[in-house]
């Protein structure tokens, strides 16, 4: 139970961190006029992709890390 409430944590921390990294991007350059909402659907896939490989690490690092001892 609590590995799992442990796991759900990670991923949500994951996503914010990923949106705090993607920002630092300005995509406002390279955007086209009427498209930002194809953009904020690039946004969100890449924020969950890179968020979701970042816990995904992070997951698998401690599961060998712990299970090593």
């Amino acid at each position: 139970m609590t590995y799992h409430l442990i796991e759900i944590v990670i991923y949500i921390l994951s996503v914010f961190l990923a949106m705090y990294a993607l920002s630092c991007f300005h995509f406002d350059r390279a955007l086209r006029k009427n498209k930002q909402r194809e953009f904020y659907a690039f946004y969100i896939m890449a924020t969950l992709g890179l968020a979701y490989l970042f816990a995904s690490f992070l997951i698998a690092f401690g599961n060998a890390t712990f299970l090593s001892m």
